[in-house]
């Protein structure tokens, strides 16, 4: 069975195979050397592109609204998940064992045993690296909840916490956090936020969310979410220095 994904790839490349060649069919039409004859048929022909052009629209937009039903659908599945990265691996590992301890020595959660997880493993292939995140999924939701309000605890540890977000929405938070900044861009509950260059928050639910700023926002480096490839951002606090340095004047 064809995913939305395929769907989508299918009717991109229909889409650009029916351009190219009304394009190529257009040339033919104007070097034609006797226009007369065909002025009717270009007439049609204009006519006939433009039907299929407004059925293509319709398509791009009926699977886009597909593909965002089902990304919620997908992220409302993964509301009591939350990925643990940073925690190094060992052989034979008990994962449920290791997550309680990080929830009781660093988080201060006492009362977290395995079996308040529904799940509890690593993700992807050992590639000898650095050690793959823990996805956990809680069996309760406010226990998820009261996890993930006490994250900031684990500043200054090599142990950090996110959301498990679908595919689109960690591409969208990627694409946001080069946007407007590592510390600039958030997650709460599957969706994203931002804070826009003006100082005011925007929920992110699409790439026209983005536009509100072509260039990147500096910031001071953060370490990386577990599913997040390790980016950096250089800090730069140049203009308030600018600003400063303008008022002592």
């Amino acid at each position: 069975m064809a995913t939305l994904s395929d769907v989508h790839r299918q009717q991109t490349s229909l889409e650009a195979s029916l351009h190219q060649r009304m394009s190529e069919f257009e040339e033919q039409l104007k070097r034609s050397s006797e226009p007369s004859s065909l002025s009717r048929l270009y007439e049609d022909y204009k006519a006939f592109k433009e039907n299929v052009c407004g059925i293509l629209q319709m398509l791009r937009t009926q699977i886009n609204e597909l593909s965002r039903a089902t990304d919620v659908l997908e992220m409302r599945h993964r509301r009591k998940c939350l990925l643990f990265g940073g925690i190094a691996e060992v052989p034979k590992e008990d994962s449920s064992s290791l997550i309680c301890r990080v929830l009781e020595d660093q988080l201060h959660i006492k009362d977290v045993v395995p079996a308040s997880f529904k799940a509890c493993h690593r993700l992807g292939s050992g590639t000898g690296g650095r050690p793959r995140p823990i996805l956990v999924r809680f069996a309760d939701y406010s226990v998820k909840t009261a996890v993930w309000k006490k994250k900031s605890a684990l500043k200054g540890t090599n142990t950090v916490i996110s959301e498990f977000l679908t595919r689109r929405r960690q591409d969208l938070f990627l694409e946001a956090r080069k946007r407007f900044g590592i510390t600039n861009c958030w997650s709460l509950d599957g969706n994203i936020y931002a804070k826009l260059p003006d100082g005011k928050r925007r929920h992110i639910t699409c790439e026209d969310d983005l536009e509100f700023s072509k260039q990147a926002v500096p910031a001071e480096p953060q370490r990386d979410c577990p599913v997040i490839e390790k980016s950096t951002a250089a800090g730069s606090s140049t203009s308030q220095r600018s600003k400063r340095a303008g008022k002592s004047k």
